[in-house]
């Protein structure tokens, strides 16, 4: 069930960058924002899929809510993303608190680096 969920996420990630951007890369925020996050959130989806390192679907994670706090006002659909990806993920560490603290400090660097 839990593959089913992280490949619906990803799909309607990914069809909403098509749906906003046209398909196009040619606007840079669109592709940091919008693509970066359809990229994320199909890395998650591998991450769930293939039972692959659980960090690094919580650094993907930490895209997504990187790319949601980007612009004024907070995009609502990538917040909602990120928080619908984190009951699917396997804890690492065994640990919520490892992941959510994962996801925060790798929105907080690509803050900084971006």
């Amino acid at each position: 069930m839990r593959a089913v969920a992280a490949s619906f996420n990803a799909i309607a990630m990914v069809a909403l960058a098509f749906a906003l951007t046209g398909g196009s890369f040619a606007n840079v925020a669109a592709n940091t924002q919008i693509w970066g996050s359809a990229a994320a959130a199909v890395t998650a989806a591998i991450v769930v899929l293939t039972n692959g390192p659980a960090a690094l679907g919580w650094i993907a994670i930490g895209y997504i809510l990187f790319a949601a706090l980007l612009r004024e006002p907070p995009a609502l659909a990538l917040l909602l993303l990120a928080v619908a990806y984190m009951p699917i993920l396997s804890r690492p560490r065994g640990s919520l608190l490892s992941g959510i603290g994962l996801t925060v400090v790798t929105a907080l660097l690509f803050r900084l680096v971006l």
